[in-house]
């Protein structure tokens, strides 16, 4: 995955509120992908962005908060990239799905850092983020239902079943990616072909 797009020092630099916020959040992604959900702690989170502890409850009262707006965060800007493949209507073909989804989650790793990306494919430190990361997954899995039951002629249910399987085959080929393992088009490649091998067996 390509390096991060911060600027080299935001703290010796007066920024915005927003500003500011971003760049907590993009260093509490960071923590949570580098060392885990369970490092993130005020003192850490300041010390990291070159800040003092009150600057940061400026913002976020607690830890609680700033895991919430790292997942958030993420969710909104993943949305904002996707505005046609996230209409749970849009009978889309599902290769222009898969494209779209790779595109969107990458771009937005790639500028919001990988941490929301963790949250999502975890339980989750409570149950308010576990809540909301099962709403986001429930989200990114709907453009995938009414092709998935034109396709394959299977109920809802099974249809569910098989958007679920895509996005963990997702999850897992773009990890490898994050990791520096794969390219972007590799990741494109073979979340196509676990989609075509899994269709085949419906079609042929």
């Amino acid at each position: 995955m390509p390096s991060s797009n911060r600027p080299s020092d935001p703290s010796r630099t007066r920024l915005s509120p927003e500003d500011r916020q971003q760049q907590l959040l993009r260093v509490t992604s960071d923590i949570i992908a580098t060392d885990g959900v369970d490092n993130v702690r005020i003192p850490y989170v300041a010390a990291a962005a070159g800040i003092t502890r009150p600057v940061v409850y400026k913002f976020f009262p607690n830890r609680h908060e700033l895991i919430k707006g790292v997942l958030e965060d993420f969710r909104e800007d993943f949305a904002r990239r996707t505005p046609n493949i996230m209409v749970t209507e849009d009978a889309a073909d599902i290769g222009s799905i898969a494209r779209g989804f790779i595109d969107a989650a990458c771009d937005t790793i790639e500028a919001k850092g990988s941490g929301g990306w963790q949250l999502l494919r975890s339980v989750g430190p409570d149950q308010e983020i576990s809540a909301i990361s099962k709403d986001f997954r429930g989200q990114l899995v709907q453009p995938w239902l009414i092709p998935l039951r034109e396709l394959t002629g299977v109920d809802d249910a099974e249809a569910q079943a098989l958007a679920d399987m895509f996005l963990t085959g997702a999850g897992e080929i773009l990890q490898r990616w994050i990791d520096g393992e794969f390219s972007r088009q590799q990741v494109a490649t073979l979340l196509g072909r676990i989609i075509l091998a899994v269709l085949s067996e419906f079609t042929e």
